[in-house]
């Protein structure tokens, strides 16, 4: 009699008798395909796409292949490529809600967020039960700098998945960017916790262990999260204002430097710290264009102005004795 429980349908078996299909003549393109799909599940991406591109080559029509490809492609952040794929995907006539979803998450990596909002929106109506979704719109409408809509869609994602991290990732950069340190640090601890690997979450922690002036326990925290994710710029700008608090410009600067180096977004904040750091170890000129900028954009703070007027200040001369060289004596 059949055995019902004998039956081994995990995934390794069924990637092993799809191998022992396509070593038959003439393979189906469809089984490439399939063997991708069960590749990702075990993931293993590279073998996924390598199935993807067979079976692309085997039939340039085959618009599922690419979607998933550009799927991929985006959870490594080649969204140039990723798009590419697409409008592939779509030309072949390939679309699901999950289309919409990869595009959003594509156009907010590429900073293009308007884009980015019609498309997560359209992920949401297709699927509104999937918290991921109100994430993906979150996600663009803070690109927007509508933080008050993203954060009421990051509660209806939670109120979808009580454990979403990437709810919390959003909520916690919210709360961070708006110094409301004792709303964010739950949701880090809790990522931290879950995903100890993951820079962004020691980025996070650094960051408001900074807010307490914990500078000892933040650079500990920026330090890790610099060794995990050794080109997150955000992880050396914490390192440099970490120093910068405990009033090490010199050691402060190369890791304000590095973050520039990796495209760090300069805000009023760490632009001034930049400044000061450039300044106090000699070098002014370097730090006088940060200084006029702040002083322009924010003629109400005093002391970009003054900072400004230190490093112009003309150096005094030595004065000369003018006496005669002939005295009395």
């Amino acid at each position: 009699m059949f055995n019902l429980t004998r039956v081994d349908s995990s995934i390794p078996t069924q990637i092993n008798e799809i191998t022992k299909a396509l070593g038959q003549r003439n393979p189906q393109p469809e089984w490439y395909l399939k063997r991708a799909k069960l590749y990702l599940s075990a993931n293993q991406s590279k073998n996924a796409f390598r199935d993807l591109t067979t079976a692309t080559t085997l039939d340039p029509a085959l618009g599922e292949a690419y979607f998933w490809k550009a799927r991929i492609l985006t959870s490594e952040q080649q969204y140039q490529e990723a798009m590419k794929l697409m409008m592939q995907a779509k030309a072949f006539n390939f679309y699901s809600p999950e289309s919409e979803a990869i595009l959003a998450e594509t156009y907010v990596g590429l900073k293009q967020y308007d884009k980015a909002l019609g498309h997560s929106s359209k992920a949401v109506k297709l699927s509104p039960g999937e918290a991921k979704y109100y994430v993906l719109l979150a996600k663009a409408q803070s690109g927007t700098g509508d933080t008050a809509r993203a954060l009421f869609n990051l509660n209806r994602a939670l109120v979808r998945d009580s454990l979403s991290l990437p709810a919390y990732r959003e909520l916690s950069a919210i709360y961070t960017a708006r110094q409301q340190y004792d709303l964010a640090y739950p949701l880090v601890d809790k990522g931290v916790k879950r995903q100890p690997k993951d820079g962004f979450w020691w980025q996070q922690l650094g960051r408001n262990f900074l807010s307490r002036n914990l500078t000892d326990t933040a650079l500990a925290c920026f330090s890790q999260a610099v060794a995990l994710e050794p080109n997150q710029p955000e992880a050396y700008a914490g390192l440099g204002e970490a120093w910068y608090k405990k009033r090490q410009y010199s050691t402060a600067l190369p890791q304000l430097l590095k973050a520039q180096e990796l495209g760090l977004h300069l805000t009023e904040h760490n632009r001034w710290v930049l400044a000061s750091c450039l300044e106090w170890t000699g070098n002014k000129e370097a730090a006088r264009p940060h200084y006029v900028f702040l002083t322009r954009k924010y003629p109400q703070n005093r002391r970009y102005s003054v900072a400004l007027q230190r490093i112009t200040r003309p150096v005094p001369r030595p004065k000369i004795d003018t006496l005669s060289s002939v005295t009395v004596f």
